[in-house]
């Protein structure tokens, strides 16, 4: 086994605050009870004709007495009353059933313990199921690539690990995730489908493919979830050809299930509004830590 089967828990903490959620909302709802007004509400309505309302306070008589058009207003608030009891009950069986769980739950942590409870020589032979953040790391950063060329006139900028890039911002990205010990490939080589009849820009220059190859600035891993995100940055917004090719570029992501905020972070700028560390360092809090 050289994989890793089962990947962090991320979903205890999801569900505590889920259940702070439910609690909010239950809270919340039983102190609205003390507004409501007496009784419940019937809806009676024969073919396409127009629903009447009726308010009846019994269960013993059903039938109510009619609600006008006019006080359509109390016929709401009736229908919001019946409709929270029924939640409140919901929410009751589904805050009992979660904290019945995380009561139980280990979040994971039986798995991790066992293996650091084991001798270091013995960790030394075993794959866990659970890798450790060192070794998921390791593994995903042993994948070698074969990134774009750099041409003879093509500017020189280099990171402080002293990898070669294109440009001033992307030395500012590179820098700041090998300060976040952020993991990172870069230009790691990417095939998309492309749509017929779409173009692709100048960025792939064979449009009559259904496939094109990009080379994302960065392809960053969040070794706490082990989600991948692309990282793409736009350095030339203000200019018209770039621009274009940029919302191709995004059109072609889109089409490929690559979408912003879900597995692609981007980050662009102009001659007056250039990008900066502040940006850069919440990006990567917001995604990859």
């Amino acid at each position: 086994m050289n994989i890793e089967l089962i990947p962090p828990d991320i979903l205890y903490q999801q569900l505590r605050e889920k259940l702070q959620q439910l609690k909010n909302a239950l809270t919340y709802l039983l102190k609205q009870e003390k507004n409501q007004p007496e009784g419940h509400l019937r809806v009676a309505q024969k073919g396409d004709k127009r629903p009447q309302y009726y308010h009846y306070t019994s269960p013993n008589n059903l039938t109510g007495k009619y609600i006008r058009k006019k006080h359509l207003e109390f016929a709401k608030a009736l229908a919001q009353k019946d409709y929270n009891e029924q939640i409140i009950q919901l929410l009751q069986k589904e805050t009992a059933a979660l904290e019945e769980y995380l009561s139980k739950a280990t979040c994971g942590q039986v798995l991790s313990d066992f293996y650091t409870t084991l001798c270091i020589p013995r960790r030394a032979l075993i794959t866990p199921v659970t890798l450790t953040n060192g070794q998921y790391t390791a593994k995903w950063q042993e994948v070698t690539w074969v990134g774009r060329i750099f041409g003879e006139d093509t500017p020189e900028f280099y990171t402080a690990k002293g990898e070669r890039v294109r440009s001033k911002s992307e030395v500012i990205i590179a820098d700041a995730l090998i300060r976040h010990s952020i993991p990172y490939r870069y230009e790691f080589p990417l095939q998309l489908r492309r749509s017929s009849g779409v173009s692709t820009g100048n960025f792939d220059k064979l449009n009559h493919q259904s496939h094109v190859t990009l080379y994302p600035d960065f392809l960053c891993l969040n070794v706490r979830t082990r989600q991948e995100f692309y990282w793409e940055h736009f350095g030339l917004m203000d200019t018209p050809e770039y621009s274009n090719n940029a919302v191709s570029k995004l059109r072609l992501y889109t089409e490929n299930g690559i979408l912003t905020g879900r597995n692609l972070i981007l980050t662009m700028e102009t001659q007056s509004e250039p990008l900066s560390t502040r940006i850069v360092d919440q990006m990567i809090r917001n995604f990859l830590l």
